[in-house]
């Protein structure tokens, strides 16, 4: 039985597949929003630009009952982020929330992002309770989303989700990066890295967006979305290697040497995240019903 009809944008992407597939499970029909016609098989729409009028956008959402909203640009090398990390992750989300205002009678689901909650590294336990502090033109981009969304959903039928790092077959950026090494047929001398990170599965934050579409406790509200229990590098590493069928090849090497090392070939940003904290709890989001994986470090064993 058909559910509802949920327009969903970034249908095409690494989070965007897993949903489509949970939504048609669940008997919901979906229509993809897109700029590109590639990369689906649900019915496809095209998604306005962010400079096209509103009405381009409530067009789009004829006979649409929700509106998930997912498509954004991640974290690149752009000449002019601030502009259009805006546009495109500001303006458009803005335009699309007040279309939908006008024209849904279900829930519009956004997915922001940690980053508009904190920067990559992060002191103590990150609450929505606490004053949003972006460090980065992604971050405050979809902070501003976040805002702009909130004005116009007057309703209040809506729901806004902060994700952490998301793990999952085909997952690109910092976790492809340690598929690749621990793909690598050496022994790695990283087994004294102790930042922890909270980290998410992706299939569980598809089952958040569909718990927001269902549950009224959720409108107006805004979650972080994470996995129970944060993990560390060590962890993840080896995790990898055992579900490649090797032993985890760990051994400890004095940070200094790491740190210099990292410096050298221009991975230092990337040093910080990897060996600092970031630890965000998604105990609120639980409160509504939703289910977190315990042990992300299984679940990243078990992919395929």
């Amino acid at each position: 039985m058909v559910t509802g009809v949920v327009l969903v944008t970034g249908a095409s992407g690494f989070i965007g597949v897993e949903l489509v597939k949970q939504l048609e499970a669940s008997g919901y029909r979906v229509i993809s929003a897109t700029r590109n016609a590639g990369g689906s098989n649900t019915e496809i729409v095209r998604l306005p630009a962010p400079d096209e009028p509103v009405e381009a956008f409530e067009r789009i959402l004829e006979n649409v009952d929700h509106v998930v909203h997912l498509a954004a640009i991640a974290h690149t090398q752009l000449v002019d982020a601030t502009h259009t990390y805006h546009a495109v992750n500001c303006v458009l989300a803005a335009k699309l929330a007040q279309a939908a205002h006008k024209t849904i009678s279900g829930r519009f689901v956004f997915l922001s992002s940690i980053r508009a909650q904190c920067g990559s590294v992060h002191e103590g336990v990150a609450l929505e309770s606490d004053l949003p502090q972006p460090t980065d033109d992604y971050g405050r981009a979809k902070l501003a989303a976040e805002n702009e969304i909130a004005l116009a959903m007057e309703r209040g039928n809506y729901t806004i989700l902060r994700p952490v790092l998301v793990y999952g077959a085909g997952v690109k950026g910092n976790m492809a990066m340690l598929e690749k090494l621990a793909a690598l047929p050496v022994p790695l001398p990283l087994k004294s890295l102790a930042g922890q990170r909270s980290l998410l599965d992706r299939a569980a934050l598809c089952r958040a967006i569909i718990h927001s579409l269902n549950e009224a406790k959720t409108d107006r509200g805004t979650f972080i979305v994470s996995d129970r229990n944060p993990v560390t590098v060590p962890q993840i590493l080896a995790a990898i290697r055992r579900r490649r069928g090797r032993n985890p090849g760990l051994f400890s090497c004095p940070l200094w040497i790491l740190n210099i090392a990292a410096q050298i070939t221009g991975q230092g940003d990337r040093w910080k995240t990897l060996n600092g904290d970031l630890i965000a709890s998604s105990a609120k989001l639980q409160s509504t019903g939703w289910k977190a994986v315990d042990n992300p470090a299984g679940y990243i064993a078990e992919l395929s």
